[in-house]
Order: C-alpha cells, then sequence, then structure tokens
C-alpha cells in the first residue's frame, strides 16, 4: 500500500459515517452494555471504563484519557499503519456509503442555478438566500429602488459572511495540520 493517496474527503468519510460501534465489533475488542450505555476493553490499559459517542463518532476510555476515530481505533487494535488501517477501513464500508463517498460535490456557488437551489441537493446557505433576493427571469413586476437596495444589502452579507466562514474553516484546516 506504498504510495496510496487519500482526500480530506475520503478520511472525513471514514472517520465520520463508519460507526465507531461497528469497527469495534469487527476488530474483535471485547465489548458490552453496561447500565445501557456501550462499553468496550479499551486496547491500551485494558479496563471498561470505556464509552462512545454516537453523536461524534468517537470512542474514549476515562481511565487512561485515550481518544479514538475509527481510524486510531484500527491502528491501536489491529497494530497496522495508517494508510493500512484506512484500506481496511474502506473494506468496512457499505455500497450504499461507497457510492455518497464517490458522489460528485457540489457546483461552486458561482456555477449553481436557481433550479439547483430549488432541488434536493445539498446548497450553500448563501446560494439560497440569493435565490430568494434574486428576481427570477421572468419576474412579474419590476423592483422598485427601495426593494434593490435592500437585495444588494442582503447579497452584500451574505458574501461578507461567506467570506467569514471561508477564512474560519482555513483556520480550522491550519489548526488540524498541526
Amino acid at each position: 500500500m506504498a504510495g496510496a493517496h487519500y482526500t480530506r474527503r475520503q478520511l472525513f468519510f471514514l472517520r465520520n459515517h463508519i460507526p465507531i460501534d461497528r469497527v469495534i465489533e469487527k476488530t474483535s475488542l471485547p465489548s458490552r452494555k453496561i447500565k445501557g450505555q456501550y462499553r468496550f476493553c479499551c486496547p491500551v490499559c485494558h479496563n471498561f471504563n470505556t464509552g462512545i459517542n454516537p453523536k461524534t463518532n468517537l470512542a474514549r476510555c476515562f481511565e487512561c484519557k485515550k481518544n479514538y476515530n475509527t481510524i486510531d481505533l484500527v491502528m491501536t487494535v489491529m497494530g497496522l499503519s495508517f494508510i493500512d488501517s484506512v484500506a481496511y477501513l474502506e473494506t468496512l464500508q457499505t455500497p450504499a456509503q461507497t457510492s455518497a463517498q464517490t458522489a460528485t460535490p457540489p457546483l461552486p456557488a458561482s456555477r449553481r442555478s436557481r433550479t439547483a437551489v430549488k432541488s434536493n441537493e445539498p446548497v450553500a446557505i448563501g446560494d439560497i438566500f440569493r435565490s430568494l433576493a434574486t428576481p427570477g427571469p421572468a419576474a412579474p413586476t419590476p423592483l422598485g429602488k427601495k426593494e434593490n437596495r435592500t437585495i444588494m444589502d442582503l447579497q452584500n452579507r451574505i458574501s461578507a459572511l461567506e467570506k467569514h466562514v471561508k477564512s474560519l474553516t482555513e483556520k480550522m484546516a491550519l489548526i488540524e495540520r498541526r
């Protein structure tokens, strides 16, 4: 597997969309329900003082304070390298997960039409606001100066928010790299 390359999107998908309890079961870690909570034997300290959070798809040992995502867990339990762990997780995907992971990403905002905004495809919130604020090609009544100014103000505010979100996303990516 030397030289294998995975995109951020693929890694994100493997970390967040393969349920961690399924990974625990597939790696044959001893597990059980204690007081209604799913517990597993920590691969580091071998205690059952553990828990999983299905919302974040993370696991934690409260004894040794080790946190696990799906990739970390496979690496620790099976003693695999990062690349081999990712390859193993790919084998656990269902066909629906595989097709969802390889689906084409949405078009950039500049290339989306009003039709795309109205469809069931994922769309940025700014595109939704723009579609509501921008008159369609067959607008029945022309907009007055006040409405046009309001729409332009709204579009400017949306653009500023999108720039701010992009800046925050870039900062988060830098933090993740550390």
